[in-house]
C-alpha cells in the first residue's frame, strides 16, 4: 500500500492505494480510503502504509513492537484502520491457496483458532443511540432541511447537538471527541469535517433559525406529550467567559450567581413550561437587570400563548421569581392579557408581619406525607396604578416553612459569623497601623459591607477618631435581627388570578423548580458555561446549541417519566455508557482473519431504557472484513 495525492475539483485529496496484478498478470491497483485533506508528514507515509497493511492482512510488523515506531505513525495507521472497518467497503485481495505449514498446537472452535480471537477500536454507542432517537423523534432532520440545510449540514448539526448532550467539548475537540464514539456508524461519513470552520458554520445557521426553530419544537413537544401548556415559568441565569471577550458588547461585568464576578458574562432569560420543556430563550447583557428583562420577552410569550389558543382551557398563568415580578412587570403582564404568580422578595414579607403571626388563619398543605409541613393562608388586596387609576385585585398567599426557616437562620448565622471576622481582621490593621488613612478605612468598611448584603444591616459600623488615632467600633442590632428572624421560613406569593385556593397557587409557584432544574442541567450536563467564545454570533451559538441539547434530554427524560422512570439524564448516560461497538477479530484455521464491526448485546438495564424510549438496538449497522494470513506460531 502506498499514498496517492489526487487533484479534485474542490481541492487535494488524500488516497491511501493498494497495488495488484490482475487476472491477466498487469498491474492494476484500487483505492483502499480516501482521506479528504490530511496532512501526514512525507518522511511517515511509507511507514503508516506499511503499518496500516500489515494490520489489516494480519501480518507481524516489519518493525516489530509498535512502540518502537514514533508515535504519528501509530495514531494515523489506528486513524486509516479504523475508518476502513467503519466503512466496511475494502476487502483483502485473497490468493488462491493458503499455507498452513508450520502451524502450532492451538485450540481450534468451528475453524476458529481461539486463543487468537481479539476486538479492537471499541467506541461508545449508548448515549449517542438514545441523543440520535430523540434528535428524529423531534424531527430534528426534516425541521432543518425545511429551513434550507443540506444534508451534510444536518447531519454535522446532530453531531454539534449530541456532544453537548454526551460529554461537551470545544468544536477544537468535537472531531476528536467523534471518533471515540460510533456517530461515524450511526450518521454516515459526512459526520467527518475538515476543521473547525463547518462546526463554526453549523452554529451560524442554527442561530439564525432559532426562532423558528424553538417554534416548531413547541409544536412538535404538543403533538408527542400532549401538552397543554397553562403555566409559562420564566427565569433568567448567567454564564461567563474565560476570557475578556472584548469582541462581544454583551459580555460585561455583573453580579453572577456563581460568584464569578471577576469574568465577564452575558444573562439568558427562558421560557420553560409544566413539563420542563424550553418555549423560547433570549441572550441580554452581562449587567442586565432581571427586573427590566421581561420588556424583551413579553413578545415571545404572547406568541406562545396565541399558538396554543385552540387547545388551551384556560389563559396561561406566568410564573416568575422575586426579582422578576416587580410591580411595574406586574403590571405589563396584565396589560398584556397575561395572567401572573410571583414571588415577593424577602424584604417585602416584613409588611405581613402581623398577619405571619396569626397562626389561626393558616392550614396545612395536603398530600405531603413524610415531608416538612408547609402552612398558608390566602388574603386579598385591592391595587390602583396612579397614572392610568385603574383598579384590580390581587391574591396574596402568605407561606409558612419551618424547614425552610430553619435552613435561613443557618445561612443567616454563618453569614454573620464571616462578616464579623472579617470586621475583626480589618480592626486589627487599623490597630497595627497597616490601614491609617480614614478615606481608606472607610472604603474598606463599605467594601466588606458590600460582600454581605445579607446582614450588613444587622450590625453599626463606624469610624470614631480617638486623640488622632483612628479606631473602628461596631455594633449588632439584637432586635432588628431577632424580628428577621421570627420571619425565617416566611414568604409571600402573589397573583392576579383570583379563582385560585392558596393551596393550588402555592402548588403552581412550586412548578418553578422545574425551571431551575433546566437551568441546572444547562450549566451541569451541557456545558453551558463557562463560555469559550469571544464573538457575539459564537456566543450566542453556543447558547442555542445547549438549549438544543437541553430539548433531547428534556425528550428523553419525560420518556422515561411516563413509564415510571425518574431517574435524571447523567444518571442514565452513566448506565448507557458500557453498552459500546467494537471490531471482533476472528482468525480461522483456514488462514482467513474476519473482522466483524459491530455493536454489543445491551445488558438488561440497558435494555429496559431503549424498551421505555422505543430504540431499536438490534439493527445496528455492522460490517465485515475478511483477510488472508499466513498461520505460524503466533497469529
Amino acid at each position: 500500500m502506498h499514498f496517492k495525492l489526487k487533484t479534485t475539483p474542490s481541492g487535494q485529496v488524500l488516497q491511501l492505494v493498494e497495488s495488484y496484478r490482475n487476472g491477466q498478470g498487469q498491474p492494476c491497483h484500487r483505492i483502499v480510503v480516501s482521506l479528504g485533506n490530511a496532512r501526514i508528514e512525507k518522511c511517515d507515509q511509507t511507514a503508516v502504509a506499511t503499518a496500516v497493511a500489515d494490520h489489516l492482512y494480519g501480518r507481524a510488523s516489519i518493525f516489530g513492537d509498535d512502540s518502537k515506531t514514533n508515535e504519528a505513525v501509530r495514531s494515523w495507521k489506528d486513524r486509516i484502520v479504523r475508518l476502513v472497518q467503519r466503512q466496511g467497503r475494502w476487502h483483502p485481495l485473497l490468493p488462491n491457496t493458503a499455507s498452513v505449514e508450520g502451524v502450532t498446537k492451538v485450540e481450534i472452535i468451528d475453524g476458529v483458532v481461539a486463543a487468537d480471537v481479539s476486538h479492537e477500536h471499541t467506541t461508545e454507542v449508548g448515549p449517542e443511540l438514545t441523543g440520535i432517537h430523540a434528535w428524529n423523534a423531534l424531527r430534528m432532520p426534516a425541521m432543518l432541511e425545511g429551513l434550507g440545510f443540506n444534508h451534510t449540514q444536518c447531519v454535522r448539526a446532530a453531531v454539534t447537538v449530541i456532544n453537548r448532550l454526551v460529554e461537551p467539548v470545544s468544536e477544537h475537540q468535537l472531531t476528536a471527541w467523534m471518533e471515540t464514539t460510533a456517530l461515524p456508524e450511526l450518521l454516515g461519513p459526512e459526520v467527518r469535517s475538515r476543521g473547525d470552520d463547518a462546526w463554526h458554520r453549523v452554529s451560524d445557521k442554527l442561530r439564525i433559525n432559532s426562532k423558528e426553530l424553538e417554534s416548531r419544537l413547541r409544536r412538535r413537544q404538543e403533538d408527542i406529550f400532549n401538552i397543554d401548556r397553562t403555566l409559562l415559568l420564566y427565569d433568567l441565569t448567567n454564564t461567563h467567559f474565560e476570557g475578556r471577550c472584548e469582541s462581544n458588547p454583551d459580555a460585561v461585568h455583573g453580579k453572577n450567581k456563581q460568584g464569578r464576578d471577576d469574568c465577564p458574562q452575558i444573562v439568558v432569560g427562558m421560557v420553560f413550561d409544566q413539563e420542563g420543556f424550553s418555549l423560547t430563550h433570549k441572550v441580554f447583557a452581562g449587567n442586565q437587570h432581571d427586573g427590566k428583562s421581561l420588556l424583551g420577552m413579553i413578545e415571545s410569550m404572547r406568541e406562545i400563548v396565541d399558538e396554543g389558543a385552540e387547545k388551551q382551557q384556560s389563559t396561561p398563568i406566568v410564573i416568575m421569581d422575586a426579582g422578576v415580578g416587580t410591580k411595574k412587570n406586574r403590571a405589563l403582564l396584565a396589560d398584556n392579557k397575561l395572567e401572573y404568580l410571583v414571588n415577593v422578595r424577602r424584604g417585602g414579607r416584613s409588611a405581613y408581619a402581623n398577619c405571619f403571626t396569626n397562626e389561626e388563619a393558616f392550614t396545612v398543605i395536603s398530600g405531603r406525607d413524610g415531608k416538612p409541613p408547609v402552612r398558608v393562608c390566602l388574603i386579598h388586596e385591592q391595587h390602583e396604578d396612579e397614572e392610568s387609576h385603574t383598579h384590580w385585585t390581587e391574591t396574596v398567599v402568605l407561606c409558612k416553612s419551618d424547614a425552610r426557616g430553619e435552613k435561613e437562620k443557618a445561612i443567616r448565622s454563618n453569614a454573620e459569623a464571616r462578616f464579623e471576622k472579617q470586621l475583626d481582621a480589618l480592626i486589627k490593621r487599623v490597630e497595627r497601623g497597616k490601614l491609617v488613612d480614614e478615606e481608606k478605612i472607610q472604603r474598606a468598611i463599605g467594601t466588606l459591607q458590600g460582600r454581605h448584603p445579607r446582614v450588613k444591616r444587622y450590625y453599626d459600623v463606624r469610624l470614631i477618631n480617638n486623640n488622632g488615632k483612628a479606631r473602628i467600633v461596631w455594633s449588632h442590632d439584637d432586635e432588628a435581627a431577632a424580628e428577621s428572624g421570627t420571619l425565617a421560613g416566611c414568604y409571600v406569593l402573589r397573583t392576579n388570578r383570583g379563582e385560585l385556593t392558596a393551596e393550588q397557587i402555592w402548588r403552581l409557584y412550586m412548578t418553578l423548580l422545574k425551571a431551575e432544574n433546566g437551568f441546572r442541567a444547562l450549566k451541569s450536563d451541557l456545558g453551558l458555561r463557562p463560555n469559550f467564545h469571544q464573538v457575539t454570533r459564537r456566543v450566542n451559538g453556543h447558547v442555542f446549541i445547549c438549549i438544543l441539547a437541553y430539548q433531547l434530554l428534556r425528550f428523553i427524560e419525560q420518556k422515561l417519566e411516563s413509564v415510571g422512570d425518574n431517574r435524571t439524564w447523567a444518571t442514565i448516560r452513566r448506565v448507557l455508557r458500557t453498552h459500546c461497538y467494537t471490531t471482533i477479530k476472528l482468525p480461522t484455521k483456514d488462514g482467513k482473519i474476519y473482522r466483524i464491526r459491530k455493536a454489543g448485546d445491551p445488558e438488561e438495564c440497558q435494555k429496559a431504557i431503549y424498551r421505555a424510549l422505543g430504540i431499536d438496538w438490534k439493527s445496528l449497522p455492522r460490517t465485515k472484513i475478511v483477510s488472508q494470513h499466513k498461520l505460524g506460531t503466533t497469529l
